[in-house]
């Protein structure tokens, strides 16, 4: 068992998706989405310069990983495809990427064009890496982010890249911490949500 950490400089509820049941993290991190496996956890903390620098932002525990094309045709996950037409939460959904027989598809989304277009930028980046992490069992707190025991400061992510934590004994005091301390699911709402307002990222 493995804990991957990372920095999460903009949470806007897409990446991870905590919605519906399953936390997802279907885009960005390509190479923890590479070598996470079924058991590893995976945590993202706060960016400096955000109103949560090095607070527990999410904590998710990978129970099944699937292709692109496996996520987009699950009927489980139908509900996280981007809808525009209902609220802020299905407008971030990030089940976004598809073939149309060779072809990649990006739906229109957090990581599109604001017309609708391809951006090719988070296109290849995401679909570099053809998977899906998938877990039952998470915390997200998003803008009521927790500070964690400073026991814990090693599993802490700081800059580019991320942190892969191989201590057993420590990432099971963690996670008995977590479970004993908070409840499981979602506790917040994005911190880089603004009211009213749908952000398209583009990748630079």
């Amino acid at each position: 068992m493995k804990l991957y950490s990372y920095v999460i400089p903009r949470d806007y509820g897409f990446a991870p998706n905590p919605y519906f049941r399953y936390c997802t993290l279907a885009t960005c991190k390509p190479v923890i989405r590479r070598c996470a496996q079924v058991g590893d956890w995976v945590a993202a903390f706060g960016a400096a310069g955000t109103i949560v620098h090095e607070k527990l932002v999410v904590l998710m525990r990978v129970e099944e990983t699937l292709t692109f094309d496996q996520y987009w045709d699950d009927s489980r996950f139908i509900s996280k495809r981007p809808v525009f037409s209902k609220g802020v939460i299905h407008m971030y959904g990030d089940n976004i990427y598809h073939h149309d027989g060779m072809n990649w598809v990006q739906e229109l989304s957090h990581h599109s064009m604001a017309d609708g277009s391809t951006n090719y930028i988070n296109l290849n980046r995401d679909t570099g890496t053809d998977r899906v992490l998938v877990a039952t069992e998470f915390f997200y707190f998003g803008n009521n982010a927790i500070s964690i025991p400073k026991k814990f400061d090693s599993l802490i992510a700081h800059g580019i890249g991320h942190r892969v934590s191989r201590d057993t004994d420590v990432i099971n005091n963690f996670i008995s911490y977590m479970q004993d301390n908070y409840k499981k699911g979602v506790q917040g709402t994005p911190y880089s949500r603004k009211t009213g307002q749908f952000a398209h990222y583009k990748g630079e």
